[in-house]
């Protein structure tokens, strides 16, 4: 199938020259003759690449480009100028607004042949770059939820079967650690389903959708018995209890304790899966002046600091070295409830094979106002 080409341009011997070479050079070419219109073109048929003047009534050929990079469907789309306007500062603006491409006018035709080649031929690289890289988080979240799906399911069946089969075989302290193994399972099963629902929910959060308000607005308070809530439940999903040593001083936040209380858990789960058990996790909080820094320090699995930058659901770090559970879930749902909050997030890698994970709230409340 033909290349399709969206030649815009208010001069008509210029547009219908060019486009019929294009047209010889076997492009399949829609021109148009002012910049509204060929927004309205690019968006009914959208183009493999655009052509465009800048020097246009009603719409110049800036507005043009602001437009198509600013529409989700067609913001990729190359783009590339054809214009007399040869100043350093047009060049850098059309540059800086997102322009593949800039030739003057006059042009050779071996120029702009050979521009449109190569902006196709990246482009078609950018898109098989792109599939294979989905395939890759396919094949890989495939993998993760066969074994997280299975592995609690086996552990339910399998006691439940044991129980059914040989119930009067066990003794009543050896049935009810299997009842407890039954319940450790699907407690894991559930929270792996509640994060997949979560994150779909979290990505698709527009400013308008109905239930942004329940993430984003209304205050928590941060104090040692609400940590110790999220220990708790951390205690009752594992069937043991955590070391933890606790020491942060009470505050006020401007995010919803729903917010709050899963990001406590799943950095606090995190610690707990990734750390040795050689010494007790410790969660530390204070206010440092306009801000609220909470730290999580553990001992045992380290974290790359290039890691940060890759933290995406399904993505977990050196999977072939560590036997991990969970989907690769909880730092990217902390990350993208902070950015919803205002927080930041950053991970260290300390001497001796600590971790520091430190959380910072920008939005608090003043203590004598609340």
């Amino acid at each position: 199938m033909a290349p399709k080409i969206l030649y815009i341009e208010d001069e008509i011997h210029i547009r219908d020259n060019i486009a019929d070479i294009l047209r010889a050079y076997g492009y399949e070419v829609a021109t148009v003759a002012n910049g509204q219109e060929g927004i309205r073109q690019a968006m009914i048929t959208p183009p493999d690449l655009i052509l465009c003047d800048i020097r246009m009534p009603e719409m110049d050929g800036y507005q043009v480009l602001e437009a198509i990079r600013s529409n989700r469907s067609l913001t990729m789309i190359p783009f590339i100028f054809l214009t007399a306007r040869t100043e350093e500062l047009d060049i850098r603006r059309g540059m800086v607004a997102g322009a593949d491409d800039y030739l003057k006018k006059p042009f050779a035709i071996e120029s702009l042949l050979q521009t449109i080649k190569s902006r196709l031929q990246r482009e078609a690289q950018r898109k098989t770059d792109l599939q294979n890289r989905l395939e890759e988080i396919r094949q890989t979240a495939t993998t993760v939820t066969n074994h997280e799906y299975n592995t609690p399911l086996n552990g339910i069946l399998g006691f439940a079967t044991l129980l059914i089969d040989h119930y009067d075989e066990y003794k009543p302290e050896d049935r009810l650690a299997m009842l407890r193994l039954i319940k450790t399972s699907g407690l894991r099963l559930k929270r792996s389903l509640d994060n997949l629902r979560l994150i779909d929910t979290l990505r698709n959060l527009e400013p308008g959708h109905s239930v942004r308000s329940f993430y984003t607005s209304g205050t928590a308070r941060l104090d040692a018995p609400f940590v110790k809530q999220c220990l708790d439940q951390i205690n009752e999903r594992y069937d043991q209890e955590g070391r933890v040593q606790l020491a942060l001083a009470s505050d006020q936040l401007a995010l919803s304790t729903g917010s709050l209380g899963i990001i406590l858990e799943e950095l606090i789960d995190n610690a707990y899966k990734f750390s040795d058990g050689s010494r007790p996790i410790e969660i530390t909080g204070c206010r440092e002046g306009t801000k609220y820094k909470l730290t999580f320090l553990n001992q045992g699995q380290p974290f790359k600091h290039d890691d940060i930058a890759r933290i995406n659901p399904f993505i977990q770090f050196d999977r072939q070295q560590y036997e991990q559970q969970g989907f690769g879930l909880g730092l990217a749902i902390v990350k993208k409830l902070l950015d919803l909050n205002q927080g930041t997030l950053a991970i260290e890698s300390r001497p001796h094979g600590l971790t520091e994970v430190t959380v910072l709230f920008h939005r608090l409340i003043d203590q004598e106002a609340s």
